[in-house]
């Protein structure tokens, strides 16, 4: 049976604004990472040790990385850490070479589609 409010004790009321400043933390962060026309930037590329990075905005980036001893072409959507470090997120596709270069054989003619199509 829940206490009634005279009950209730002075951590019952801590624990409320401790949930209060988390949720305007929260509020903050996501208004941090909002940005606006004037500030999206186009696609630029970014070296890190081994890896070059596309930013391809909206937190999506493309890499080439290397994995167990293979190049494959990275596209992914990124999320940020709590540390505010860009990690890769769960979204995304992993092409092998060979898948690459198939993609690159038809992207001219994807291309020629999109554009009738809008």
């Amino acid at each position: 049976m829940p206490k009634s409010k005279e009950y209730l004790s002075d951590s019952d009321d801590s624990s409320e604004e401790e949930v209060k400043s988390k949720k305007k933390q929260k509020r903050e962060r996501e208004d941090d990472n909002k940005m606006t026309k004037d500030e999206k930037k186009p696609a630029k590329k970014a070296k890190t040790e081994d890896e070059t990075v596309w930013d391809l905005g909206n937190n999506r980036q493309v890499n080439v990385r290397n994995f167990k001893g293979k190049y494959y072409v990275d596209i992914r959507e990124m999320y940020y850490d709590k540390d505010g470090d860009l990690k890769p997120g769960k979204k995304g596709i992993f092409l092998t070479m060979q898948q690459w270069q198939k993609f690159m054989d038809v992207v001219e003619e994807v291309d020629k589609v999109a554009k009738s199509k809008s």
